[in-house]
């Protein structure tokens, strides 16, 4: 029989990328915010849409517990925009420490960012979080955003009922989200080639479980897209009292450069204003992880998968992330 023109699955996908020209997305924010610095300008980009008045954050999940400070730097960039009350939900499992070339130093700081967290430790577990921070939720209009390994997802979608809701995590998901915003793998990649959130880390189970399970509409920024989109030279120049920017610089001081790939930026910009003039989508076929953790797009069977593709000079991007990340609080200590 022959396909029809446009499929099911590719309209799901369209929707979800254009319903919210009249509702303000309700975002969580998944970080294994650890090595890169991305992760922290991922979160000022949200903040600073969100001082906008273009998204509801809801909360932030710490996915990699093999740092203890993780929740500890989110809070203080959380405080730093005004918003120190967010929930955070952090993994608690010990892994063996990752070193960090940042966080220790901005979220042991409390002094100079005025958050109160520091530790993994003094926030609640990253399942119980993610089923409250959905629990309290309109059905269907949650946007979850992972910007790293995905555990956490995982252990989301596998938890069992439990004194915050009767349903399960699967059940739960399908009750109160709407998409999943994912930064990690390559497009089309017919290369073979593994990308660092869906292989390393521990992570190629949990990337192939995710993708394999999550049962909505899933977007996903691959690593080609971010590669090419070098921002956080003006980061360089502010105060050491921004806590983004005291991670820009002592992650690109520690590794020589004067700027950083935008990887995770790209991921939170599609959640919150869609495909804009910035990409077009794939979303024919569906996203196949195998067990060692590396994807490829195939065309067949077609599922609620979509990929982004480069639209627009890599540098307009740039601008618009650098401006976003540079941008003041609106509400800093409101």
């Amino acid at each position: 029989m022959k396909q029809p023109a446009v499929s099911i699955a590719a309209l799901l996908l369209l929707w979800a990328s254009f319903s919210y020209s009249s509702t303000v997305p309700k975002i969580i924010f998944d970080t294994d915010m650890t090595g890169d610095c991305d992760d922290c300008g991922a979160l000022a980009v949200l903040h600073a849409l969100a001082d906008r008045g273009e998204v509801e954050v809801l909360g932030c999940i710490a996915s990699y517990g093999a740092n203890p400070y993780v929740a500890g730097c989110i809070d203080a960039i959380n405080t730093w925009y005004g918003r120190g009350t967010l929930p955070i939900g952090a993994e608690q499992a010990d892994y063996g420490r990752t070193e960090s070339h940042y966080l220790k130093a901005i979220a042991t700081n409390r002094a100079r960012y005025g958050h109160d967290v520091a530790t993994n430790a003094d926030v609640p577990g990253h399942v119980t979080v993610y089923r409250q921070l959905l629990s309290e939720q309109p059905d269907g209009s949650v946007t979850i955003v992972t910007v790293g390994r995905m555990k956490a997802l995982c252990d989301l979608l596998a938890s069992p009922p439990d004194a915050v809701s009767t349903l399960d995590g699967m059940a739960l998901v399908k009750q109160k989200a709407v998409q999943w915003v994912c930064m990690g793998g390559r497009y089309p990649n017919s290369e073979g080639k593994g990308e660092a959130n869906f292989k390393t880390h521990g992570g190629a189970g949990y990337s192939r479980t995710a993708v394999e399970t999550w049962p909505l509409p899933a977007v996903f920024l691959g690593y080609e897209i971010g590669a090419r989109i070098m921002t956080g030279h003006l980061l360089l120049k502010l105060s050491e009292d921004t806590p983004v920017a005291r991670a820009y610089q002592l992650y690109l001081g520690a590794i020589k450069k004067d700027a950083r790939e935008s990887w995770d930026q790209t991921a939170v910009l599609y959640a919150v204003r869609g495909v804009g003039p910035w990409w077009t989508l794939v979303t024919t076929g569906h996203n196949h992880v195998d067990a060692e953790g590396v994807n490829a797009w195939r065309p067949e069977p077609d599922r609620e998968h979509a990929y982004a593709v480069e639209a627009r000079p890599p540098e307009e991007v740039a601008g618009l992330i650098e401006s976003l990340m540079t941008q003041p609080p609106k509400a800093r200590g409101e």
